[in-house]
């Protein structure tokens, strides 16, 4: 090992009980750390310029959680010391809150199925992602600019309080289900930093307006206009890095205040934004308390899972019929790329697919012509003869006398 990297892990390095769980499987730290590019941005403040091997990388107070152009964690970084406002506003848990020990600030990690967001990745998911973030961010005040990083304050690192709640990892329609998401990304729109690149305060003025958009409704309904100003005045500040930007120096903190008053009032007297909302394909009600509308969504969210596994199941069977083959589990599970377990609880799919041949069979058997539906591709078998089985009648295949097929009601 070289002597810098030497020196550095004696800086760095602190003593962690949540190390072994960085190792476990199954643990939401075990996939914070598989998930991780493997030569991590890292180091011990914000600007994590050094790279190093990821399981290095953890060593460090700030780490580069997300792999480039993949977006496995939905972070949010709360400017405010109640880590535990999801749960006052009703939104599924994290998967670990790290948490200053100092101020109370936090930054809530979700896993999430990762989400590609490279040049050739498909926009939609990428928009559909975005717009559970913004919803996310507004419920928990946190700051809608972070963007999940990519650096972030390293879970497990002493500097830090981590609480590790659950390892499940959530679907976007999961969270989707929670919120309600705006009609437009507010990604969609954003500042021509381009047009104005020769003039700092122009920059900040641009940048600072449509995050002025982006909480003003908020803040109409729960806060004033002084804390929607100073949401504004620390905004500007953390914005105001311009010699890192090439220009000779930053902003002064009379223009920094003059930008600010002007954003704030006009944006507080005069702006409205859009009243339309997405309200998810359910159209429930806004009335409706949120327990009550995430019950309603997971019923059919359960819904439509099922449908789909009947649907498979249904096709699988009609592909095992044109081939000849019996219907039996195992084939049927193979079929439909299904778990023999799962095929096993939809017995009533299974009755209806056979359904139509035994209403054939009866109907021919009674004199009724068969229907064309049932009949135009396929060749129905010897009829048999109706028998009374367990207190119940049965149709029994006459080339079979232990094959015995149920009746059905017409």
């Amino acid at each position: 090992m070289s002597q810098p990297l030497k020196s550095e892990l004696k800086t760095s390095v602190i003593e962690n009980e949540l190390l072994p769980r960085f190792q476990q499987e199954g643990t939401a730290l075990y996939r914070l750390l598989q998930e991780a590019a493997f030569l991590a941005r890292c180091s011990d403040n914000k600007t994590a310029a050094l790279i190093r091997p990821r399981d290095y990388a953890i060593k460090y107070p700030y780490m580069q959680i997300n792999r480039a152009n993949f977006v496995s964690w939905l972070i949010f970084d709360l400017d405010h010391d109640n880590a535990m406002i999801w749960q006052d506003k009703g939104l599924p848990a994290p998967n670990l809150i790290v948490q200053n020990r100092q101020n109370g600030h936090a930054h809530l990690y979700y896993a999430i199925v990762p989400v590609c967001t490279s040049e050739r990745a498909r926009s939609k998911p990428i928009h559909y992602m975005k717009a559970i973030y913004s919803a996310f961010a507004r419920e928990l005040k946190a700051d809608l600019e972070y963007h999940s990083g990519p650096v972030a304050k390293t879970p497990g690192h002493q500097w830090w309080r981590t609480s590790e709640l659950h390892p499940h990892i959530y679907e976007l329609s999961e969270l989707a289900d929670c919120v309600e998401l705006a009609s437009a990304s507010p990604w969609a729109k954003s500042p021509n930093l381009d047009a104005v690149s020769h003039s700092r305060n122009c920059m900040l003025f641009e940048k600072l307006r449509y995050y002025a958009y982006s909480i003003v409704s908020r803040q109409k309904a729960e806060g004033s206009f002084l804390s929607f100003t100073r949401l504004l005045e620390a905004f500007a500040h953390n914005k105001n890095a311009f010699r890192s930007l090439g220009f000779p120096a930053d902003l002064s903190v009379s223009d920094l205040r003059a930008t600010v008053k002007s954003v704030a009032r006009w944006t507080w007297d005069k702006y409205s934004g859009s009243s339309r909302c997405h309200r998810g394909v359910m159209a429930l009600d806004q009335s409706l308390p949120l327990a009550e509308k995430q019950a309603l969504a997971a019923e059919r969210t359960h819904s439509t899972r099922k449908q789909k596994t009947e649907g498979q199941i249904r096709a699988a069977c009609r592909l095992l019929q044109e081939q000849g083959k019996a219907l039996l589990h195992e084939a049927i599970a193979q079929a439909a790329k299904l778990s023999r377990q799962t095929v096993a609880k939809y017995k009533h799919v299974l009755e209806e697919v056979k359904k139509p041949l035994a209403v054939l069979a009866l109907r021919q058997a009674n004199g009724v012509p068969g229907g064309v539906k049932y009949a135009a591709h396929q060749v129905s078998a010897p009829l048999g003869e109706v028998v009374d089985f367990g207190g119940e009648q049965v149709l029994r295949g006459p080339d079979d006398g232990f094959t015995l097929l149920p009746l059905p009601e017409i």
